[in-house]
């Protein structure tokens, strides 16, 4: 089986399985009004420190993932700095998951995801809004577990992984929606 990469804004997706990966994490929470304060909070705080800036540009190369120091960094790193904050507040890391896929515009991304009792939350660097993750638009085809990645197929990896024709199909029909308008 060949694995196939692609990056896109600053996330690398190493290509190898079919379907979309549902980003639910075993573990869900009790969200209460307190805990759902607290991650608006953490989601809004980190969305307006953090100054987004591609790998390439702060590092002069693509997929590195790290808390962003600097003050500066992309999604994968928006993510992290969500997930070591609520870590610190309390939160079960078996409930925060980064999930990995393409926003509905095509392009390569990856968010914070908390399991809930009610279903999997999107913390999400484009927005201040958190959504359920199947409210994002995004499609998402792996998610972190323990020290791996979970795939769609159930398949547990080092690198999260999607489905190289399916990817492809979203981007092209990205594509050709934003040639129309």
């Amino acid at each position: 089986m060949s694995i196939f990469r692609i990056c896109a804004g600053g996330v690398t997706l190493a290509m190898l399985m079919a379907v979309p990966a549902a980003a639910k994490p075993a573990v869900g929470v009790t969200v209460t009004a307190e805990r759902m304060a607290e991650l608006q909070r953490v989601n809004t705080f980190v969305n307006s420190t953090i100054v987004e800036m591609s790998d390439m540009e702060q590092y002069g190369r693509e997929d590195v993932w790290t808390l962003p120091t600097s003050g500066k960094g992309d999604c994968e790193d928006f993510a992290l700095l969500k997930r070591k904050l609520l870590l610190e507040r309390g939160w079960p890391s078996a409930a925060l998951s980064i999930a990995v896929g393409v926003t509905a515009q095509g392009e390569a991304h990856a968010v914070l995801t908390v399991a809930t009792a009610e279903g999997s939350l999107v913390l999400d660097n484009l927005t201040s809004t958190i959504l359920p993750s199947s409210r994002t638009g995004h499609t998402f085809y792996a998610r972190q577990s323990g020290r791996g990645w979970i795939a769609a197929s159930g398949e547990r990896t080092r690198e999260p992984t999607v489905d190289l024709p399916v990817a492809e199909r979203i981007v092209a029909g990205a594509s050709s929606r934003r040639r129309r308008g």
